[in-house]
């Protein structure tokens, strides 16, 4: 399986880079900062899209691509926070089932904010997203304070 991982800032303007590798050569596309709002139109002709859109404000909005061979629903939706988006897939491929978790935090990560979600998967999970770390672990200069 592959993956790509994109935080777009805005899918509106690039969606011709969808035609050329890595896009084209990835199974499965996660991506972040779309900007689509829901009535934007997007479709390839190897994807299946799930996305969520920002209700209360322009930017955000995430998306999983993955193929058209595969089947998938929504498992876990929130678009509305305006400190977390999270959208979850569980996919289903021949005799496998696993689940791929696509998050965006602007103002950083608390973990505490989606860990009973996570404690409940049965499945696999592959989990992406832009989660806005500024910690001295990652290399950061300071703690960003939570909002």
């Amino acid at each position: 399986m592959s993956f790509l991982q994109w935080n777009c800032r805005s899918l509106q303007n690039k969606k011709i880079w969808l035609h050329q590798p890595p896009f084209t050569t990835s199974e499965f596309w996660v991506f972040q900062e779309t900007f689509l709002k829901a009535d934007d139109s997007l479709s390839f002709p190897n994807k299946i899209f799930f996305r969520t859109h920002r209700h209360n404000r322009t930017g955000g909005g995430l998306l999983i691509g993955i193929p058209p061979n595969m089947s998938g629903h929504v498992i876990f939706e929130n678009s509305n926070d305006p400190n977390l988006e999270m959208l979850a897939v569980e996919i289903q491929s021949h005799n496998v089932t696993f689940t791929i978790v696509n998050i965006y935090a602007p103002h950083g990560f608390d973990i505490h904010q989606v860990q009973n979600f996570f404690s409940t998967l049965k499945t696999q999970t592959f989990i992406f997203g832009d989660f806005n770390l500024h910690h001295p672990f990652w290399g950061g200069k300071h703690l960003r304070p939570k909002v």
